[in-house]
């Protein structure tokens, strides 16, 4: 009789920890993913004259004067210059009594309930004598107005209390819980008193001007969608997951499964699947326009990371163009200098070491 217990106590164990490493493993499919971007002209890529005025990028608005370059500026002489991803981009500034805003209407209302993952970067000009604490967007219903009310339940911002510095590009991001009907975002700082959101750059400095600088580039709001898949239908045919359903303006995803022979760009034939995939993709979307942007981890000579991501990234352009690919498709090699993991290991450097395709037009 306790044998038969025991062996039941045995089979009872077992069958509970089989059905916990069956849940595990479905819940751990659960991806997000994201719907359309719903801002338009995202990259300040179109635009209507050579005015240097945001509101040259359609359908953009300012409230200040918000500039637009369509070239690096000469002022901005760091090694990160000129923009993110194409070639536009804007740039707020900030003064102690004095503050500039840019907005734009959705292209469609949120909905109530849905959660919003909203993105964008920022950069700061390396002149600039002050940093702010706080950037940020507001959703709101209505468009600007002066004198309107921004509550922290429509706001998404990045606050440092050292302020936002750096020299490469920062992501601003986060999730957003529609009340139902927003139909603008306002991007700026919303503090009530502009002066005690400064930090000095130098604090011994007491006569120059303060001020703050940000370049400004990407911006996307997309619905978060909640995908589930098994392991009974997630691996059964199709399009692999991490390519996108919708070539949208301004969306950036990684090639997954590329791998190239070590130090250098070539390309080894297990990354002929992906690619092969990405190819198929980009053929059915033949009018989507794009740019390649190969990335590198940190290992010192900042010419050699440039030269091998540039390398990597033609190798991909190379290789789509020789399965058919016809879409308006650029390279370009970033180095080392937008990472999305620290250096300080070999499976964050692999991190590193990508490659991305940027949707510029869809």
């Amino acid at each position: 009789m306790n044998q038969k217990v025991k062996y039941f106590e045995a089979f009872f164990h077992k069958a509970i920890l089989l059905f916990g490493v069956s849940l595990f493993s479905f819940c751990s499919y659960a991806q997000p993913k994201y719907g359309k971007n719903l801002v338009p002209n995202p990259g300040f890529e179109t635009h209507k004259n050579k005015a240097n005025s945001i509101t040259n990028a359609v359908p953009w608005r300012n409230v200040g004067t918000v500039d637009y370059y369509m070239k690096p500026d000469k002022k901005d002489t760091s090694k990160f210059k000129g923009a993110r991803t194409g070639t536009c981009y804007g740039g707020l500034r900030f003064q102690p009594e004095y503050k500039e805003y840019m907005y734009v209407g959705l292209n469609e209302p949120l909905k109530a309930g849905k959660i919003y993952y909203f993105k964008m970067f920022v950069r700061l000009l390396g002149q600039s004598t002050v940093t702010v604490k706080q950037l940020g967007v507001y959703f709101s219903p209505d468009v600007f107005q002066v004198g309107m009310v921004f509550d922290e339940e429509g706001l998404i911002d990045s606050t440092y209390k050292k302020g936002l510095s750096g020299s490469g590009w920062l992501a601003i991001q986060g999730e957003y819980h529609a009340h139902g009907g927003e139909k603008y975002i306002i991007i700026g700082n919303f503090k009530t008193k502009m002066k005690e959101d400064m930090v000095k750059r130098n604090k011994w400095e007491m006569f120059e001007l303060r001020e703050a600088y940000y370049f400004l580039d990407d911006v996307s709001v997309r619905e978060k969608l909640v995908e589930i898949d098994s392991s009974a239908n997630g691996n059964s045919g199709g399009e692999p997951k991490w390519i996108p359903y919708s070539f949208d303006t301004g969306l950036t995803f990684e090639i997954k499964n590329l791998f190239f022979e070590k130090g250098t760009s070539k390309l080894l034939s297990t990354s002929n699947k992906s690619l092969d995939d990405l190819a198929k993709a980009l053929i059915e979307h033949p009018s989507a326009e794009l740019q390649i942007s190969g990335h590198m981890d940190k290992f010192g000579d900042e010419t050699e990371e440039k030269r091998i991501s540039k390398e990597r990234a033609k190798a991909v352009y190379d290789y789509l163009k020789t399965k058919g690919v016809v879409n308006l498709m650029t390279f370009k090699g970033l180095g080392s200098s937008q990472p999305v993991a620290p250096n300080d290991s070999e499976e964050y450097k692999e991190k590193n070491r990508r490659i991305e395709i940027y949707i510029i037009k869809e």
